[in-house]
């Protein structure tokens, strides 16, 4: 399984980011997130991914959670981030 992002053709933050300071659900196709401020999630849904789930603990600042193939729907019960759109 591969899980890469092509920085060349996502380019940091140049198909868009969005910005969630509060407890709004967000859904759409990121490649990263960025933890600005010490977060917790609620849900955090993401293609490809086994295991345990990404919710319920605090993820500290300066921390950046990556899937190539798409982080898809998150919503913080705590916390501040930025999440990077996936091409389309």
């Amino acid at each position: 399984m591969q899980n890469n992002v092509n920085i060349a053709g996502a380019a940091g933050a140049c198909h868009g980011v969005v910005v969630e300071t509060g407890t709004d659900a967000i859904t759409g196709k990121f490649y990263a997130i960025q933890v600005l401020a010490d977060a917790t999630f609620s849900v955090f849904t993401e293609n490809s991914k086994t295991g345990d789930a990404m919710t319920g603990f605090a993820i500290p600042a300066g921390t950046t959670l990556i899937n190539g193939l798409g982080i898809t729907a998150f919503t913080l019960t705590s916390g501040k981030v930025r999440a990077y759109k996936l091409p389309v």
